[in-house]
């Protein structure tokens, strides 16, 4: 069965399990329970279903676990219409979580390797109205506003995550780094209020960013079967946003950035004016960047003379920056496990090093994360245009 198929079963058996509860039909409560755990063992166990769904079924189990086990302690679980106490209405699925770090990531732009032009895109949008240099031209153009929503797109392993983490530093902002499924990992009602307690804690602060990593995956078109199960999600978010953004104070600063790999299946109403009307693409390093991505790793290991950054940095053209560092890793793993060996039966080390066998022998097996698809589905999109009239004009 498809996974919206399954999750939408899933989710009918939660709403008539709140009902039961409400209703104190402990028979009810049982039965729906054990269904549901059941479903999330079997759709867990599914090699098929996707990993964002399979933490949705595992949390969603706990949760019903965590509820039987405060519904067989309050026996019978005060409702909300029975006049019972304020803990025993208490939300049991619901878990009250500080999205924001305590500390402001030691970071800034000088840890983002390569991509001048998103670092040049952050630094008019967002830092040039807070440098006095700036300021004055800054105003001429935009007037006092203050604080904006991007939205990074590109490839897997491009380093979106690690650059509004920079971004972050770089503004003494703290930063709530929101992994999608962490909000999607909660019964029917749970994910909004998840999503409303986002924007709620970042009120109450001077200067915050709000990441949402992977966000097509609660923000897709709301035509799609994908949509299904998170248009209620996406409906409160877009509802938050566009109150966050209108209650801003002097001086204070808010950023609401979002990152994805399939910017094509993101809803129209998360793109338009006053959201995410910036976007920015993140691609793939250029040769330069990944010969500072592999000087970074090779310069710890000993290698051979022969094997040179320039080297490497041809043979990963390509890869992004996470995969080159993937190679660099298992590359390093070869003589050290020779070495090992050789430890084992010698009892010494041989002077093992990197040599060029090595690094061609992990990199033609490596499995890129990128292909020429993935690249082409990028230009697509940047040209208003769907991956099937790309691939006709292609052939023209």
């Amino acid at each position: 069965m498809a996974e919206a198929s399954m999750i939408g079963i899933f989710n009918s058996k939660v709403s008539a399990f709140n009902e039961a509860v409400s209703a104190g039909d402990v028979d009810a409560v049982c039965q729906l329970a054990s269904e549901m755990i059941q479903i999330s063992l079997e759709q867990c166990a599914n090699p098929n279903v996707s990993t964002t769904l399979k933490d949705t079924y595992r949390k969603q189990c706990l949760a019903v676990t965590k509820h039987l086990v405060h519904y067989a302690k309050r026996t019978p679980v005060a409702s909300s219409n029975t006049g019972g106490s304020d803990e025993g209405c208490a939300d049991p699925y619901y878990t009250e979580k500080n999205w924001f770090s305590d500390d402001v990531p030691n970071l800034n732009f000088t840890n983002i390797i390569g991509v001048q032009d998103v670092k040049d895109a952050f630094m008019v949008d967002v830092v040039a109205p807070l440098r006095s240099e700036f300021q004055a031209v800054y105003h001429k153009f935009r007037g006092n506003q203050l604080g904006t929503q991007i939205l990074l797109y590109g490839p897997p392993g491009t380093g979106k995550t690690h650059i509004v983490k920079c971004l972050a530093g770089a503004l003494n902002c703290k930063i709530a780094v929101v992994p999608t499924s962490e909000v999607l990992a909660s019964v029917v009602g749970v994910a909004e209020k998840n999503m409303r307690d986002i924007f709620a804690q970042a009120e109450k602060l001077d200067r915050c960013i709000i990441f949402f990593d992977e966000i097509d995956s609660i923000c897709s078109d709301r035509s799609s079967d994908d949509s299904r199960h998170t248009k209620s999600i996406l409906t409160t978010m877009l509802t938050c946003m566009d109150g966050f953004m209108k209650t801003k104070k002097p001086n204070q600063l808010r950023i609401i950035v979002a990152a994805t790999n399939l910017p094509w299946k993101l809803d129209a109403a998360l793109k338009r004016g006053g959201r995410f009307e910036t976007q920015i693409y993140v691609p793939l390093p250029d040769k330069e960047a990944r010969k500072k991505f592999v000087e970074q790793d090779l310069t710890q290991v000993p290698h051979a003379l022969d094997v040179t950054v320039e080297y490497l940095a041809n043979k990963l053209e390509g890869y992004a920056g996470a995969d080159i560092r993937a190679v660099m890793k298992q590359i390093s793993n070869e003589p050290l496990r020779r070495e090992i060996l050789n430890i084992m039966k010698t009892g010494k080390e041989c002077g093992e090093m990197v040599t060029l066998a090595d690094c061609d022998k992990v990199i033609s097996s490596y499995i890129n994360g990128v292909n020429n698809e993935t690249l082409l589905r990028f230009k697509a999109y940047d040209l208003g245009i769907t991956y099937e009239q790309l691939l006709q004009q292609i052939k023209r």
